[in-house]
């Protein structure tokens, strides 16, 4: 949810339309139009130092129709360090024909719970307080559309083209599985941006491809959909507004 609480404050702010980047919304073919004053921004997280296949997919689809230079902006949601993302979207929006002309970054709470614990609850309060500092600066560069780039790519982005095709390779869909707590409810199938999750005897089974975006086990009520070993034991997180 950090993403898309970025994109719903962007979207409220600017007016522009919000669109989400989902294999059913590729699936409706659509030509968007741009207006001569509208700007074009991507909103997405940092998956292994790289862009998530489903932002990749969405990109590869896109079809435009009015630019003509517009403002191109783009904002990454992470928890340690951003890597070379923006290099591989700016080199994906060239072959679209498309000039980045902003990149940012705004550090959140990670929810990568495959890897590693989630950090406190004060740290997240702490977290996401710096992060709304952070988006508010963001928008007024936005909005006076400026050409600069604010992210931190870490001191490791220089690993992020064997990180991202590791990502892109691997099989995500492997080790996932359901404890006896799962009731059957289907959310995990109706949230999944790539209809990865079908429902067999009333169980989720997780099939083709998968952009491992780990919705289908923060969203789970039931703490019943794991990943590998070590979920059980770990924290969930969804994005919270704060106090």
């Amino acid at each position: 949810g950090n993403s898309k609480h970025i994109a719903e404050k962007v979207s409220k702010e600017t007016g522009d339309s919000l669109v989400f980047m989902s294999k059913s919304r590729l699936k409706e073919d659509t030509t968007y139009e741009i207006g001569e004053q509208e700007s074009i921004g991507f909103v997405f997280p940092v998956y292994w130092y790289t862009l998530p296949t489903m932002v990749e997919r969405f990109i590869k689809h896109l079809r435009l129709s009015g630019y003509r230079g517009q403002y191109v902006y783009a904002i990454a949601s992470y928890g340690f360090s951003a890597g070379g993302i923006m290099d591989r979207l700016k080199n994906m929006l060239e072959e679209k024909k498309l000039k980045l002309d902003a990149a940012f970054g705004v550090k959140m709470v990670d929810n990568y719970v495959v890897g590693y614990d989630i950090v406190s609850r004060e740290k997240q309060i702490s977290l996401l307080k710096n992060a709304e500092a952070e988006i508010e600066n963001v928008l007024s560069l936005i909005v006076k559309k400026e050409h600069i780039q604010k992210i931190n790519k870490g001191s490791l982005a220089f690993v992020s083209p064997l990180t991202g095709y590791a990502y892109r390779r691997t099989d995500h869909t492997k080790k996932f599985f359901v404890t006896q707590s799962c009731n059957g409810c289907r959310q995990c199938e109706r949230n999944c941006p790539c209809n990865t999750i079908k429902m067999v005897d009333g169980k989720p089974v997780w099939k083709e491809d998968c952009t491992f975006c780990l919705s289908c086990l923060h969203g789970c009520r039931q703490k019943a959909v794991q990943y590998g070993r070590f979920t059980e034991k770990r924290e969930r997180y969804q994005y919270r507004q704060q106090a």
